[in-house]
């Protein structure tokens, strides 16, 4: 079999920033122009209707049961190692369990069509706009499902090796073709339903693009391979998967069920009002999790090594940059969302203080959230905490249903604020220095540090709000550049320059100067 071609972990982590981050650039500018037009041709029911049941299939997105990371953790040794037929086998395997996937997802979509009107608080009013829900419903269970089906799961070893860049360069090409036909379906036909289509369309000609690219990459996973994937190694990957599924499912009810609660408690007004703020989350999240994706399965070939102290290193310094980029886009919510919104789309779309001071703490949550998650995937640390998003959970939607009736939208995102930092916040970094670190570090350290970020943190974000509240106000969208810049600019300068000594912050020089050497 053909040897696969490496290039370094640097290498590799400097091509997947550069492609994420400036693709990301790109579908934040084509998101922004689709929903402007979205809501000027469609409106509020449309909207809520578009973030009600994306949510809905996103929890449907559960029962690919974490197969996805289980299966690009078991790619990391064989890939090293340039073992083609052990990979190959992987694949295999990957191949039959998407399809079964592809299925379960469909059965289950199907399923929930006569619940429908449960889900939705304005469901008659619906129909009396002539909204046929049912049918725009299937048109998002058709999509959901193409994102197993159709050569889905060829990307995987692409992604392993560490060469996520290109397949993320067909992702961002695909999302300009498709934003541009979305705007001419919205602008000439009005119509919602050719808008889902073309998104069902663009996910399956991207899946058979990435299939060609991984083929020519990788011909041998094309081989016939008589051999199977080992009943034991079944059985290891079916409890990291199990393991795998509590972490997905802790994320879906943190979030994606935050759109159904407030359509049954609030209506779906409010759920279109939503989305236009959390069209500046999901934003943001792809961001970070872009940066994260960057470094993830180059960090899962780092652990192969063993070389505690520098992966200790290295988790130090990617936890400084979780605290920037989560301080950077929390502070800039607090200061910017409302003004942003008023601008873009006029103050009757505003939801007011406090609302967007607890979603840029829910964003400066987030990044580590991610960071956490993606550090501990590449390490394959899936079984250790299963239970522990199991309490997230509860305490979610526990939180969430009980105060969403006296505080409301605010209600809810409180719910979510308080699972995060009761279960992931500290649990998942335990976990991490137990048993991804071999507990040869200490802990309390890490807590420690972490505080120390989030009251700077707390001190630059109130001085950035008395002065986005004070200067350039009312000038339209420079002021919004404005305040956007000055958050920016100021939180990343006042903590790299504040922590530059620290051994994360010296890190960050280095790695500064061997990527610019690059």
């Amino acid at each position: 079999m053909e040897s696969i071609k490496k290039n370094s972990r640097t290498v590799n982590t400097l091509y997947n920033f550069i492609i994420n981050i400036g693709g990301q650039f790109i579908t934040i500018l084509m998101q922004f122009i689709v929903r402007t037009i979205f809501i000027q041709t469609l409106g509020k029911s449309y909207l809520g209707i578009n973030g009600l049941f994306s949510n809905i299939l996103s929890m449907l997105s559960l029962a690919e049961l974490g197969v996805g990371n289980a299966i690009l953790f078991k790619l990391y040794e064989p890939l090293s190692k340039n073992d083609t037929k052990r990979i190959n086998i992987l694949m295999k395997f990957y191949k039959k369990v998407y399809i079964l996937i592809g299925i379960t997802v469909t059965i289950i979509g199907l399923i929930l069509i006569p619940f429908l009107h449960l889900l939705v608080n304005d469901y008659n009013k619906l129909e009396s706009l002539g909204i046929n829900a049912i049918f725009i419903y299937i048109l998002y269970l058709l999509q959901s499902v193409s994102s197993y089906l159709f050569w889905a799961y060829k990307s995987a070893i692409v992604k392993a090796d560490q060469k996520e860049y290109i397949i993320n360069l067909v992702t961002y090409g695909f999302t300009i073709l498709s934003s541009v036909a979305q705007i001419i379906v919205l602008k000439v036909l009005n119509n919602f339903e050719i808008y889902i289509m073309v998104l069902i369309i663009s996910v399956i000609l991207q899946n058979y693009i990435n299939a060609i690219i991984a083929n020519k990459m990788y011909p041998f996973i094309n081989e016939k391979e008589d051999k199977s994937i080992e009943k034991k190694e079944v059985i290891d990957i079916i409890k990291d998967c199990s393991a795998i599924f509590l972490y997905r499912l802790n994320n879906v009810v943190l979030k994606a069920t935050d759109n159904i609660i407030i359509s049954f408690f609030l209506g779906l007004e409010m759920v279109g009002m939503y989305s236009n703020y959390y069209i500046l989350y999901t934003t943001i999240n792809t961001v970070f999790s872009k940066v994260f994706d960057s470094v993830t399965h180059s960090l899962g070939n780092l652990h192969t090594t063993h070389d505690y102290t520098h992966e200790h290193l290295i988790l130090k310094t990617i936890n400084f940059i979780a605290v920037i980029l989560g301080a950077t886009g929390g502070i800039g919510i607090f200061c910017v969302a409302n003004e942003f919104i008023n601008v873009w789309i006029g103050d009757s779309w505003i939801i007011m203080q406090p609302f967007a001071l607890l979603m840029g703490i829910e964003i400066y949550s987030l990044a580590i959230r991610v960071f956490l998650s993606k550090y501990r995937s590449a390490m394959g640390l899936f079984q250790q905490a299963k239970y522990r998003p199991l309490f997230g959970m509860v305490i979610n939607l526990i939180v969430s249903i009980l105060l969403v009736k006296n505080l409301g939208i605010c209600g809810v995102l409180i719910g979510t604020i308080i699972a995060d930092w009761t279960t992931i916040m500290w649990y998942d970094p335990y976990i991490i220095y137990k048993h991804g670190l071999n507990g040869k570090f200490s802990i309390k350290k890490y807590y420690i540090m972490n505080c120390i970020y989030i009251i700077f943190t707390c001190i630059i974000g109130i001085i950035d709000y008395i002065i986005c509240s004070n200067i350039f106000l009312n000038r339209g969208w420079l002021s919004v550049i404005i305040h956007s810049a000055i958050c920016g600019i100021s939180v990343p300068l006042i903590l790299f320059v504040v922590f530059r000594n620290t051994d994360e912050g010296k890190q960050i020089l280095k790695l500064k100067d061997k990527i610019l050497n690059k």
